[in-house]
């Protein structure tokens, strides 16, 4: 049997979660949710995630903030940032907080699922 990766939606745009939610499952992955770093911080403590991708500004604090936080507390697995900027400092930032890649708004949602698959396998 194989196991389907667990994936951690961080998204505060609800239609926008859903839709990425709705497309991941229907690949085979098993997904959960939320739309705050606070929420995401208390899933990462709670549960083991083969992946995160979190969203790059959330209503209560930066992704990165999140990421740090996820990092410092001994978080190894793939962080896929979801950004709507395309300003080097703010990915320098990621990156120098622990990010494994990127991906630019808008996108196409098959280009996010080869992205996830790419660092997945890489941790495996």
């Amino acid at each position: 049997m194989i196991l389907m990766p667990t994936i951690l939606i961080v998204e505060d745009d609800d239609n926008f979660r859903d839709l990425i939610v709705e497309w991941l499952t229907f690949e085979k992955h098993n997904v959960k949710a939320c739309s705050t770093g606070e929420e995401a911080l208390q899933q990462l403590n709670a549960q083991n995630f083969d992946l995160v991708v979190l969203d790059g500004h959330l209503p209560d604090m930066k992704g990165v903030e999140v990421l740090k936080r996820y990092r410092s507390s001994g978080g190894e697995r793939p962080v896929l940032m979801l950004t709507g900027s395309s300003q080097k400092s703010e990915r320098q930032e990621a990156i120098d907080a622990g990010a494994s890649d990127f991906v630019q708004k808008p996108f196409k949602l098959q280009m996010l699922s080869d992205r996830m698959k790419e660092l997945i396998e890489n941790t495996r």
